[in-house]
């Protein structure tokens, strides 16, 4: 199938809300439009693949552990570094330029790269840093928002909330022996509920749907008539963590009963294949309202996600979730997935609109890897296992084939290769090529290699995540942080964006860490297949670890 125009393919329904607009195409991850990227931007040819030649790119036998703590405290180091910028010169400020050393407030000025880098700060054993970031959270005032009157519910869910109910259990569990003053302890609990209490006001609609923007001050939403899949189905495990913190219930019903009209959808027809969404909902009546979607930036990713992490969170209360989502990735194998000219043994994820492909995959769209193997590794499915390892391999395989040694922000591909492809004749070579050639230092790929490393052990996955880890610090590092790139192609990487959003603290040096802790014995890893060891932690979207309450599958 070729290529075809995405030229509307991002058109928001008529009376969407501004979250459903924005979350900046997802604003989690600070996406622009695809059909704008594939319009302007100029497309830029991968190096061809040589399997025997790739020095960054190797497997290698199972490292000792005294190379595995180098590389720990190197990536501590790394941290360290980041924190440093930011804490001198925008601490309590939502991200920090790290070129220019300047604030955003982008989130609402309540301290987003403070609060997303708790759960990593705590990881590392980093006593002086987390009780820095306590002593900020124990000021907050959750209903008090920079730049604005309104908060983006799912942005804050995520990152601010996440981190800090992760918070509560990594404390009160494998990292009690960390020095933290109790008081401090008390105040990030007290602090983790008032915060849920401001973000269920957006729970207030006819339908308990929820819109996307809160007001904390009023505790009203906007007036938007839609909200997104994951604006909408990315809530229920953390409100659900708070109740069973808490004791009360009233935080989960409320986001089960908006994921209800999700689960139990009144409106199949809008629904291009079985179990696979459009992106939007109506938050008026509860039905879907188009058929366009991806496992990426389309404000999809997060839903299909948590259908199996809830699952795995409790198992008794959410096998229906499991259920949707088995269909949605048996639909996603046979009637989505899409391979590029001359490479059978790549697998992307395109876009869709109805029933029609747009081959074209954003770098979100990458962690669908290990969401399959996770899957796959739960639902006792090797074709789903398999599914994801392939994925993950093809995430390997583009990084390899730029001057730096890190993927692009989209690529785009034809199937058929039939005449001119770009600016000369489509062969094996090119059929794959950059629309967008930019890092934004995104974590999905290296979500991707954890859990396929998790799963199948292969030493080729370790390597490559420490091999993207050094190409980051060697072209992305500036004296206060890391900074997204503008070329994956230019050796130095080209221009350095100024920009570092907060999940460089709360996920990618977290997933590179992961990868290089011993293989058994750590309670916080995902399950390892091939010890038999199973889930105790799940990883919200943003890689919070959340105690699981139910029989660990």
């Amino acid at each position: 199938m070729n290529t075809e125009s995405t030229g509307g393919l991002l058109a928001t329904p008529h009376g969407a809300s501004r979250g459903s607009q924005g979350m900046r195409l997802f604003s989690r991850r600070g996406l622009t439009c695809l059909g704008a990227l594939l319009l302007i931007g100029l497309f830029t040819t991968l190096r061809q693949q040589d399997p025997n030649a790739s020095d960054r790119f190797h497997s290698s036998s199972n490292l000792k552990s005294s190379e595995l703590a180098r590389r720990r405290d190197q990536v501590i180091e790394a941290f360290d570094h980041a924190w440093r910028g930011y804490s001198t010169y925008c601490m309590g400020h939502d991200s920090i330029h790290p070129v220019t050393s300047t604030c955003d407030d982008d989130f609402g000025g309540l301290g987003a790269t403070a609060i997303d880098a708790l759960s990593t700060a705590i990881m590392f054993e980093r006593s002086e840093v987390v009780t820095e970031i306590l002593e900020f959270i124990a000021k907050v005032d959750f209903t008090k928002v920079t730049g604005g009157t309104s908060l983006q519910l799912f942005e804050v869910v995520i990152r601010h909330f996440g981190a800090m109910l992760s918070a509560n259990d990594l404390l009160d569990g494998p990292f009690k022996h960390l020095k933290i003053e109790p008081l401090l302890r008390e105040t990030l609990l007290n602090q983790t509920i008032r915060l849920g209490d401001v973000l269920s006001c957006g729970f207030s609609t006819p339908t308990g749907i929820p819109r996307n923007w809160v007001d904390p001050a009023l505790c009203t939403t906007d007036s938007g008539t839609s909200n997104t899949l994951a604006g909408i189905g990315t809530l229920v495990l953390e409100f659900g963590r708070l109740s069973d913190i808490t004791g009360h219930r009233v935080y989960v019903e409320k986001a089960r009963k908006a994921e209800q009209y999700l689960i139990n959808p009144t409106s199949a027809e809008q629904m291009p294949f079985p179990g696979i969404y459009g992106s939007f909902v109506s938050v008026m009546n509860g039905q879907l309202m188009d058929s366009k979607g991806s496992w990426g930036s389309l404000a999809d990713l997060a839903f299909y996600e948590y259908l199996v992490k809830m699952y795995i969170y409790d198992r008794d209360v959410y096998s229906t979730y499991l259920d949707r989502w088995r269909v949605a990735a048996d639909s996603t194998i046979r009637y989505i997935a899409s391979h590029a000219y001359g490479h059978p043994e790549w697998t992307l994820l395109p876009y869709w609109e109805g029933q029609r492909r747009f081959n074209a995959m954003d770098s979100l769209s990458w962690f669908a890897g290990g969401n399959f193997v996770l899957g796959g590794i739960i639902t006792g499915n090797q074709t789903f296992v398999d599914f994801g390892l392939s994925i993950a391999d093809t995430a390997g395989a583009m990084y390899s084939m730029t001057e730096t040694g890190l993927g692009g922000e989209f690529v785009v591909w034809t199937e058929d290769c039939l005449g001119n492809w770009g600016d000369g004749p489509c062969t094996a070579d090119n059929s794959v090529r950059l629309s967008d050639s930019s890092f934004k230092l995104r974590p999905e790929v290296l979500e991707t290699w954890y859990y396929a490393y998790r799963a199948t052990g292969d030493p080729k996955y370790r390597e490559w995540a420490w091999s993207a880890f050094e190409a980051i610090s060697k072209v992305c590092k500036t004296s206060t942080g890391f900074s997204a790139i503008s070329d994956v192609n230019a050796p130095d990487g080209g221009k350095k964006l100024d920009m570092q959003e907060s999940f460089v603290f709360a996920e990618v040096l977290k997933y590179v860490y992961l990868l290089h802790l011993e293989d058994d014995g750590n309670a916080l890893h995902v399950q390892d297949s091939r010890h038999g060891t199973k889930n105790q932690w799940v990883y919200n979207t943003e890689a919070h670890p959340f105690r699981v309450v139910g029989r660990l599958v």
